[in-house]
């Protein structure tokens, strides 16, 4: 089978594995970062912490930090530069953030046209650097789930099966992943689903992790600190500047889950992956060498 475009730009120059070497090393792999998630999440629960703020760096060094390392490993065994930026490193930094706010914003705004989100009043007030904590524990959570999913495993499957396999899988994995989470509804699966493709696509599409970094970012601090739409209802752990709750049918965001439980999620990821699709990029890219 030929490698696609992306395998071929994030493969080093010393050759890849075998197949069977491959297959090993990614259910290896996903084990591995599968069981570090609940070491890490076990582990952060059982150590004294004697503050908010050590009780949450806590949790998220030892749930992503672990993750990230392991990426980098996989990536050194595999051959593959886990940290490949990408063409246009500026241009994939500035499309990614856009389209990763503008569509949790998009989103927010259908849910709100449809009548069932309302502004609460901020609750107990945190220190305010408490915002720029999250902005940055974000960094590590995105960062090490994006060398995971798309640094890694996609530009593996895309050798053995071909690119939009390799999108599909990894987008699988993805979202079986954040069951972990506490993701349970068909709909946050399927929107998960969704999310994974899109960052995928971004990354086959920018020869990188860069720009499915920024939109993932963008989208996650939009959403957390910015509106604070996660918890649902309520404010995250580091705060928000503001407190959107969404109320009423659980279709368009009405339940525990949120806006990962709502169509208006649905629609704007299938909106945004519909012009990245093969189909709509025929011949050279002008984001290719």
């Amino acid at each position: 089978m030929v490698a696609s475009d992306y395998s071929a730009r994030v493969s080093p120059t010393g050759g890849e594995r075998s197949p069977a070497f491959s297959w090993v090393a990614i259910l290896l792999g996903l084990g591995a970062a599968l069981a570090l998630l609940r070491g890490g999440q076990e582990l952060s629960a059982r150590l004294p912490v004697d503050s908010l703020a050590g009780a949450i760096v806590l949790f998220y060094v030892a749930l992503f930090l672990p993750l990230a390392l392991l990426s980098l490993l996989l990536g050194r065994i595999e051959r593959r530069p886990v940290l490949r930026l990408g063409e246009q490193p500026l241009k994939w930094t500035v499309v990614g953030l856009a389209i990763g706010v503008g569509g949790l914003a998009v989103s927010a705004t259908y849910v709100w046209l449809n009548g069932t989100m309302k502004v609460a009043p901020l609750g107990e007030t945190v220190p305010s650097w408490f915002l720029t904590m999250g902005l940055a524990i974000t960094v590590l959570q995105v960062g090490a789930e994006e060398m995971l999913f798309r640094g890694w495993l996609l530009s593996t499957l895309d050798a053995r099966v071909g690119p939009a396999f390799a999108v599909v899988l990894s987008a699988l994995a993805f979202a079986a992943f954040h069951l972990l989470g506490g993701a349970t509804a068909l709909l946050s699966l399927a929107n998960l689903m969704l999310g994974g493709i899109w960052f995928a696509l971004l990354a086959q599409r920018s020869g990188g992790i860069l720009a499915p970094f920024f939109a993932h970012y963008g989208w996650n601090v939009a959403e957390d600190i910015g509106l604070g739409l996660v918890p649902n209802p309520g404010e995250g752990e580091f705060g928000s500047l503001a407190d959107h709750d969404m109320v009423g049918v659980a279709l368009w965001g009405g339940s525990g889950e949120g806006l990962n439980a709502s169509i208006a999620m649905t629609v704007v990821l299938v909106a945004l992956i519909v012009p990245l699709l093969p189909v709509f990029n025929r011949g050279p890219s002008p984001f290719r060498r």
